[in-house]
């Protein structure tokens, strides 16, 4: 049983079951049929020992002259009748079994008793007649009883093989159609692999307990979609944008290898090195940071914009220093939204500092905080090099630079930006850039203000 499928399970057990129902109903009227042909039986010698009795007592001064044709009268065959006295003589009888006993004194007066043997049923009653008491015997065999129940058994072996077959084709009916939408989720499943997760389930027609488990399916594949997406696109990036410092460090080492060379050139190959593998450092957190997926709804809090800013300010003050540019700010509302601090700090930092290493010496950079047409906005002003029209359009695309060998200097991934644009995606915000070459940039994140606010 246990190698079965649950489909064959539920056959065999509705097999079992049914045919156990059946015999306990083919018992049950088999043995209700028995009991109440018994007591019609026993009903019927109660009526005709009493009409006898009533007979006898009308003509008792000629009882023997008597004649009992009840058989006749009431058409009930065979029927044996016989009238003993107070000596336990027979007076008068119609044939009655011999081996039938006489229990006289055994007898209550005036009430009929059944006795019952192997092959008769006895009806008996004491009556006075004549300043004398008699014993009436009326029998019967099971003739009646033995055609009624072999009839019955006769009607039970044919047409509980007919209701067993109807009540299994019923059945293997109904657990095919409950498993058909189960096999096809498993055929259709069977045809999903890592090549094919964007195939989903057929939506099913109701909202039962299969419909339910193949949304819940569909929605698992779906996950698992994005996931193995983002495996796979974390793979591509990492072999797309490591191939280029690894090279790099494997060109500085066999440089390094091929002579003696001064303690000094060794410590500028090494320098090389290490500024390469900060690089593919920073460019493995950038691309684990794109790569999550976490459920972060769940895990909003109240963010003070204010706070946030002041933070990023005091972290890139001395980033700020050694490129000799000044931060400014002008907060001049103080608002909250419901976000992620942490997460709203990287996207301020990422901004601020790419407009400290794009602006001029000797210039200032200015972060202001403000509403505006219903709008929490934070604006961060720079008066660098700018971005031309060309490299706006794809400034947040993964591994862009606007300019390789400079951005290079500066030790950036081109991933900054799509990091920004994923967190104020988060946060249900939007990005507004706007930039002009040499003279500068403004980059302002737009938060909405929520009515209640």
């Amino acid at each position: 049983m246990s190698k079965l499928s649950i489909k064959r399970k539920l056959l065999v057990y509705n097999i079992l079951i049914q045919t156990f129902i059946l015999i306990i109903l083919s018992l049950s009227i088999y043995k209700t049929l028995h009991i109440s042909t018994l007591d019609k039986m026993e009903t019927s010698l109660k009526v005709i020992v009493l009409d006898i009795v009533d007979d006898l007592i009308k003509h008792q001064d000629e009882f023997l002259s008597v004649d009992f044709d009840e058989e006749k009268e009431y058409k009930f065959k065979p029927l044996y009748i016989r009238l003993i006295n107070d000596k336990e003589k027979i007076e008068k009888s119609t044939k009655f079994p011999k081996d039938l006993p006489i229990s006289f004194h055994e007898i209550e007066k005036d009430a009929i008793h059944f006795e019952k043997f192997e092959s008769f049923i006895v009806g008996e009653i004491k009556f006075s007649m004549l300043n004398r008491d008699f014993v009436l015997q009326v029998a019967t065999d099971y003739k009646i009883l033995n055609e009624t129940m072999q009839n019955l058994f006769y009607i039970l072996i044919f047409i509980i093989p007919i209701i067993l077959i109807f009540s299994i084709s019923g059945g293997y009916f109904l657990v095919y159609k409950s498993f058909k939408p189960v096999e096809d989720i498993l055929t259709n499943l069977k045809e999903i692999n890592s090549s094919t997760l964007s195939k989903r389930l057929s939506p099913a027609q109701s909202l039962d307990e299969i419909g339910m488990l193949a949304k819940e399916i569909n929605s698992l594949l779906q996950r698992l979609e994005i996931s193995f997406e983002k495996i796979n696109q974390f793979s591509s990036d990492a072999s797309h944008e490591l191939k280029t410092p690894l090279t790099i460090i494997r060109g500085e080492i066999e440089i390094a290898l091929r002579k003696d060379r001064t303690s000094q050139e060794y410590k500028k190959s090494l320098q090389s090195c290490l500024d390469e593998v900060m690089i593919i450092q920073q460019t493995i957190d950038d691309l684990l940071f794109l790569a999550k997926n976490e459920d972060l709804a769940n895990n909003l809090e109240d963010v003070y914009i204010d706070e946030v800013t002041f933070e990023a300010i005091k972290e890139l003050k001395p980033f700020a220093k050694i490129r000799e540019i000044e931060i400014k700010s002008q907060i001049d509302d103080v608002f909250q939204i419901k976000g992620f601090s942490k997460l709203l700090k990287i996207a301020v930092k990422n901004i601020l500092k790419n407009a400290i290493t794009y602006s001029y010496k000797n210039s200032s950079v200015l972060i202001k905080n403000y509403i505006e047409n219903e709008n929490y906005i934070i604006s961060i002003e720079d008066k660098g090099i700018g971005i031309s029209k060309k490299d706006q359009k794809k400034i947040f695309e993964k591994f862009y630079r606007t300019d390789k060998s400079r951005n290079k200097e500066s030790g950036g991934t081109g991933l900054g930006m799509a990091i920004v644009e994923k967190i104020i995606k988060l946060h249900d915000a939007k990005i507004e850039l706007i930039s002009e070459e040499k003279k500068g940039t403004t980059v302002k994140f737009i938060f909405k203000r929520k009515i209640n606010e």
